[in-house]
């Protein structure tokens, strides 16, 4: 004997719920835009700080010049994070509108 569940009939979603979904995507997606952001500020600002600094005679301690030394050359690494940030905003957007559409009537 075997036992078939009806999947002819599909979930009804109450509007708590989607109101909860829509809520956290929300602030999913601002968050993962913010986070974009600022890698991406950091991926422009990181390797420029240092020539623009020393052009307006601004005062630079050496341990903030030393960390800035470091962190230069990884410019590519901040820029694939804003990248992957915002891709993933636009997954959890796309996913949010899929969860929160009305199912097809056949």
């Amino acid at each position: 004997m075997t036992t078939s569940f009806d999947s002819a009939q599909p979930a009804r979603r109450s509007s708590s719920s989607a109101l909860i979904v829509g809520l956290v995507g929300a602030a999913t997606i601002l968050v993962l835009l913010l986070a974009g952001l600022t890698f991406f500020g950091l991926a422009i600002a990181i390797p420029i700080v240092m020539p623009v600094a020393q052009a307006y005679h601004l005062p630079v301690s050496p341990a903030d010049a030393a960390i800035v030394a470091r962190f230069a050359p990884l410019w590519w690494a901040f820029a694939g994070l804003a990248i992957a940030s915002f891709a993933a905003a636009v997954v959890v957007l796309v996913k949010v509108i899929q969860f929160l559409s009305p199912a097809p009537r056949d």
